[in-house]
């Protein structure tokens, strides 16, 4: 500043401590300085740390201080010194190699860095102790803040921001809970480097220390953990230290909590880590745009929506292998969109994101094969048109640009609610119907109902939904999960997630035949047949017989119990295909209906259809032989 001057040193120590733009820019590790506490004042407890190291001055006699002469030293007094500076290298040593030190002193003023040298209370004769510190903790910390100050070009910006400006340096981790709403100041990502440095390597690693995500500086821990799972740190980084700088007693008063090792990825980049990566980004593009906790006067108004997704990404960058914190941070997710669906006031913020790419859903998994819920709830994703996503009708959403939005009013496509997930899925049924005829009117269909290539299940996976032998808050779960996923194309390395083949123990009873009658009325996909005039796709658009008002009757007919009327419905279209089915002298009666119409948005494998409608057909006699029922 004009008309003061300072050391380089000190304005070193200034550029760490504040960056000065149009505001104040604080550094978190450094808080604002204003203290009614002297006792956390760290230039004095510094002070103090210094005169413990240093060595002791030679004593000077009265003769000698009258004449303003200094005495001469003695022997005793050079092996004092030498003593001190031996003890010293000795203490350093131990306090760098984490052996047990004997150096120590209290009332540093360091509690704001190092949790153990706060008072322990319940700790002898009175009610507690200052627990004392190796001086080397706090000579070192204090001589290394210069290194926070980062580059100038960072500091001099137009846009210059203190999380921004000071390297490894972040804002705090958005709450979890009401309560800890406004208790982080911010956090310091120390880094672990893989060999020793010099101390102009380690400045230059400071100057240009910084975290990337998509070229942007990470400025959130949320933003740190994407950037290391992207590598988008310096080389020769191995891992960082996470420390939350948190208000205790009071608002000028910090302690540091350690929040774990997070090692930076040494592997080469695979299918999966790509997948990873790009999944993370866009989830923190999410994280970015929804609704934040803010503080309004001396209150926080909690909103919610951030913190578990942010905890949930710096649990994958630290376990990005470990499936369970994958399905984890898809399910913070889920349940953050839940939320904007159902407040008026988040859903004016127009939220959008980005679907997440399908080379992630692997992971989700690990070497393990899918269980059963899991195998239904990816069919069924997969089974609706890229026109039409299932998403649609899992969110309040709407298509934008490739992403989807969550517009200020709810679309009438989004049906998802809570209830009985048999019930749920046959609004989704109907929903999907109304939306095929609603295309193919406007002349924008190209598909029908479903997908012309879906993932499928076998004949065992339908009749355990059929039977109410699944778990359908589980179902239910991996439904959201893979609402997530951006279904557009299917890659191919997918269809092997789970082995083919699967055959039921029992032959296929009522329910089972009645989905296998009624599915291939309701979605696109062709199905062959052995009729008179040769193998044919007896469902093609020439003969009309597959039309949407034929699937919006039987599944309307379905739904109120009137089953054998949608079956003379469907054997109607059978036979307007060519393909007649045989009579039978039985009275259906389904006894869960919406099951049932649930179950025809769960796509079978070819070969499974075409068994199960074989069983319909009416027998025919070949030439030279009978006709046998």
């Amino acid at each position: 500043m004009a008309g003061h001057e300072a050391s380089e040193e000190i304005l070193e120590l200034f550029c760490a401590h504040v960056v000065a733009t149009q505001a104040r820019n604080v550094n978190p590790l450094l808080r604002d300085g204003t203290f009614s506490n002297s006792r956390r004042v760290f230039s004095n407890g510094w002070k103090k740390a210094v005169d413990a190291l240093a060595a002791p001055p030679p004593p000077k006699s009265r003769k000698n201080e009258a004449q303003g002469r200094k005495k001469q030293p003695q022997k005793s007094d050079t092996n004092k010194i030498e003593e001190k500076r031996r003890r010293n290298r000795e203490g350093l040593k131990a306090y760098l190699l984490g052996e047990p030190t004997t150096e120590m002193t209290d009332k540093l003023n360091a509690a704001s860095w190092f949790s153990n040298a706060n008072k322990i209370y319940n700790s002898g004769q009175s009610v507690y102790r200052e627990e004392p510190l190796s001086p080397w903790a706090m000579v070192l910390a204090c001589e290394g803040l210069p290194f926070f100050a980062g580059a100038s070009s960072r500091r001099l910006g137009a846009q210059a921001r203190s999380q921004a400006a000071f390297p490894f340096i972040s804002q705090a981790a958005a709450p979890t809970r009401a309560g800890e709403a406004g208790r982080d100041r911010g956090e310091v990502w120390a880094p672990i480097w893989e060999r020793p440095m010099t101390l102009p390597e380690v400045r230059a690693l400071f100057q240009r220390g910084r975290a990337e995500v998509g070229g942007r500086g990470a400025t959130t821990p949320a933003a740190f953990a994407a950037a290391i799972v992207q590598r988008g740190v310096d080389a020769g980084i191995s891992a960082f230290v996470r420390f939350a700088l948190g208000v205790t007693t009071s608002a000028n008063t910090f302690e540091p909590r350690h929040e774990g090792v997070i090692s930076v990825p040494s592997g080469g980049v695979t299918d999966a880590s790509r997948a990873r990566s790009e999944a993370m980004g866009r989830i923190l593009e999410l994280v970015e745009r929804l609704p934040r906790d803010r503080k309004e006067g001396d209150r926080w108004q909690f909103v919610g929506l951030c913190g578990p997704i942010e905890a949930a990404l710096i649990r994958v960058a630290q376990a990005p292998d470990d499936p369970a914190a994958l399905c984890e941070l898809l399910d913070a997710v889920v349940l953050a969109l839940d939320r904007v669906d159902r407040n008026v006031s988040h859903r004016k913020e127009r939220v959008r994101w980005q679907p997440l790419p399908l080379g992630l859903l692997p992971s989700l998994f690990g070497n393990e094969i899918p269980g059963l819920e899991a195998r239904l709830a990816v069919a069924l994703a997969s089974a609706f048109p890229p026109s039409r996503p299932f998403t649609l009708y899992r969110f309040g959403v709407e298509q934008r640009s490739g992403g989807f939005e969550h517009p200020e009013s709810a679309p009438a496509r989004w049906v998802y609610r809570p209830g009985p997930l048999s019930r749920v899925l046959a609004d989704i049924l109907f929903r999907s119907i109304l939306d095929w005829e609603k295309e193919r009117k406007s002349g924008r269909a190209r598909e029908g109902a479903t997908s012309l290539h879906p993932l499928t299940v076998s004949v065992a996976d339908l009749e355990a939904w059929l039977n109410g032998s699944v778990d359908e808050a589980l179902i239910a779960r991996w439904l959201g999960r893979c609402a997530l996923f951006d279904w557009r194309r299917v890659p191919d390395q997918l269809r092997t997630l789970w082995p083919s083949g699967r055959e039921s123990q029992r032959p296929p009873d009522g329910p089972l035949l009645l989905a296998g009658l009624f599915q291939p009325l309701f979605d696109a996909r062709p199905l062959q047949l052995e009729v008179p005039s040769g193998v044919r796709d007896v469902f093609s658009g020439e003969n009309g017989a597959r039309t949407i008002g034929a699937a919006r009757t039987m599944a309307a007919l379905i739904r109120i119990g009137q089953t054998e009327t949608a079956i003379r419905v469907a054997k109607s279209r059978y036979a307007l295909a060519d393909v007649p089915l045989m009579r039978v002298d039985t009275a259906w009666h389904v006894g869960e209906p919406e099951r049932l119409l649930a179950a025809l948005l769960f796509p079978l494998a070819n070969r499974d259809r075409k068994a199960l409608v074989e069983r319909w057909l009416r027998p025919q006699r070949k030439e030279g032989g009978y006709a046998n029922a």
